[in-house]
């Protein structure tokens, strides 16, 4: 019997061309819990900063607190189940940014995002032209902004910064 801390060895009989049977040792690592609970790409940070995913679907605004993030990824807890669209947005009212993406995994009461764009929203300016208007006004009222008229930048300036945006494949 093999621990379950160490790579156990089997044996399984092979044929050679000659027709006779060796035993060839297949090697078999027995991974626990603790070694495969996070396997990310990027280390995440934790936080406990106060966010909302926004379902563009639904219109439905769900607070969360995030838990840790990444450039690429956030996990977050929320107290509603609630059925989860494929394209959502987090708002982080804490760093005041907004990402779109998808759920990666899912309980109950938490979920792993997956990101593929992130923008920096900034008190008193407009709103970015890549930011649907639902998502800005949704940060504007959860953030406690008080003009949610603010004006649109437009797409089509080519001398716009931007530093602030990120697009993750």
């Amino acid at each position: 019997m093999s621990s379950p801390l160490r790579p156990a060895n089997r044996s399984t009989p092979s044929a050679t061309p000659g027709g006779t049977r060796m035993s060839a040792t297949a090697k078999v690592e027995i991974i626990q819990p603790s070694d495969y609970s996070d396997r990310r790409s990027e280390p995440r940070a934790a936080c406990d900063d106060r966010g909302a995913l926004l379902f563009l679907s639904s219109q439905a605004v769900i607070q969360c607190r995030i838990l840790d993030q990444s450039p690429s990824g956030a996990r977050v807890a929320f107290e509603n189940n609630c059925a989860i669209p494929a394209e959502l947005w987090l708002i982080d009212l804490d760093t005041n940014m907004v990402r779109r993406g998808a759920s990666a995994w899912s309980t109950p009461t938490r979920m792993g995002l997956k990101f593929n764009f992130v923008q920096t929203l900034v008190p008193g300016q407009a709103r970015p032209a890549k930011v649907p208007e639902p998502v800005f006004d949704a940060w504007m009222k959860l953030s406690g902004q008080t003009s949610a008229e603010a004006p649109i930048e437009d797409a089509r300036d080519d001398t716009s910064d931007d530093d602030n945006v990120f697009f993750l494949d």
